[in-house]
C-alpha cells in the first residue's frame, strides 16, 4: 500500500465495450478528445504523446493488459522529468448500453487538487463527449495553453 496521492473518476458513457477500448488503446483516436489536442504515437507497449507544436509531453508504458475490460499504464510526463512514474488503471464495465470508466490514477507525485484532477476530468468528459457524439471534443484546451 502507498501514502502517495490518487485521484479516482467513474463515469457512464453510451457506446460499446469495443469503441471505447479502442479510443483508450489507438493513438490515432486519442486527438479527437484530449483537452489540450495532442496526438499520439504507439510503438510496441509505448506511447509517445506529442503537443500541436511537436513538443513531447508524456510517455506511458503498458504494465498489464485485459482486452476490452483493464489497461494499466506507466505515467512519465516530461514536465516532471525527475519524478518517478505513477500508474494508471483504466477498468471497463458494461452495464446495458453503457460502459462504466474508472479511471485511477497512482502514485502520484503531487496533490491531485494541484491540476491533475482537473486534467482527468477535461480528458474524460473529451472522451464522453467523442463517444457519444463522434464529433472530436476538447474541454478548454485553448484556454489552458494560454497559461503554458
Amino acid at each position: 500500500m502507498t501514502d502517495k496521492p490518487k485521484f479516482m473518476m467513474q463515469t457512464y458513457i453510451r457506446c460499446s465495450q469495443d469503441a471505447l477500448w479502442d479510443a483508450l488503446t489507438d493513438p490515432d483516436q486519442f486527438q479527437h478528445y484530449d483537452f489540450l489536442e495532442q496526438t499520439a504515437k504507439r510503438t510496441d507497449d509505448k506511447v509517445t504523446y506529442f503537443m500541436p507544436d511537436g513538443t513531447v509531453t508524456l510517455y506511458t508504458t503498458d504494465i498489464e493488459v485485459t482486452p476490452k475490460s483493464k489497461l494499466v499504464t506507466s505515467f512519465e510526463p516530461t514536465w516532471a522529468p525527475d519524478a518517478p512514474p505513477s500508474r494508471i488503471t483504466y477498468e471497463i464495465a458494461v452495464e446495458g448500453e453503457f460502459c462504466c470508466l474508472t479511471v485511477l490514477h497512482e502514485d502520484l507525485n503531487n496533490d491531485p487538487s494541484d491540476g491533475t484532477g482537473d486534467g482527468w476530468v477535461r480528458s474524460i468528459a473529451g472522451l464522453k463527449t467523442y463517444l457519444e457524439t463522434g464529433k472530436p471534443a476538447h474541454f478548454g484546451g485553448a484556454y489552458l495553453m494560454e497559461g503554458m
